[in-house]
């Protein structure tokens, strides 16, 4: 004879493995990502006698991206700061004040892990390899107008979560660590980014 607790149980067990096997985007589909949000260089100013330093700017984050299963898919995206990095100082070389700007930006593909947690929502981990690119501009007395462009093969991890708000929909908020930037003759450093974003699915609707 089945209890009442049994059916019970097997109630809470099913709709435990509907959650579990839902998605916020279905497999097999193509998708865009966007996002905004803070990014903060660490500390890369080796030339520099450093006296004050504006390490904080918005960053803007585009790319599109592909589901393949309920686990696993892949990404290209681009992201750029919006505002550039300012640091003030004395130059270690000759003891020249000088005014330093840097910007740094991004191209990155990314294989991306999917954890679901319920019917709506999911984790996600993203690791990606790309080119960093990078801008410094040093404006001193003796060279006021220096400029160097840097580029580099990186890494990016992402960590983050997905919540489905329509069938084509996902709102994401999730946090990016990459790679140094620059050279050691201008700004370099990590660079880690917060950032809120959407996702938009093309064909497919969520099941």
């Amino acid at each position: 004879m089945i209890s009442k607790f049994n059916i019970g149980l097997f109630v809470l067990l099913f709709c435990s493995f509907v959650e579990i096997n839902a998605q916020t985007v279905p497999a097999k589909t193509f998708y865009m990502i966007g996002s905004f949000g803070l990014a903060r260089s660490e500390d890369g100013l080796k030339f520099l006698d450093v006296q004050s330093t504006s390490q904080w700017t918005p960053k803007a984050n585009i790319g599109f991206g592909y589901r393949i299963n309920k686990y696993l898919g892949i990404e290209i995206h681009s992201a750029t700061m919006l505002t550039t990095l300012k640091a003030d100082g004395a130059l270690v070389s000759n003891n020249e004040s000088a005014k330093v700007t840097a910007s740094h930006s991004n191209v990155i593909i990314s294989p991306i892990f999917y954890l679901p947690t319920s019917s709506k929502s999911e984790l996600f981990l993203r690791t990606g390899a790309g080119l960093l690119l990078s801008n410094t501009k040093i404006n001193s007395t003796s060279n006021p107008n220096f400029s160097k462009s840097t580029s580099n093969i990186g890494y990016m991890v992402s960590l983050g979560y997905a919540h489905k708000v329509s069938a084509r929909m996902t709102l994401t908020a999730q946090f990016d660590f990459s790679d140094a930037y620059g050279s050691e003759d201008v700004w370099t450093g990590d660079l880690g980014f917060l950032n809120l974003g959407v996702r938009y699915s093309f064909n497919g609707l969520n099941k």
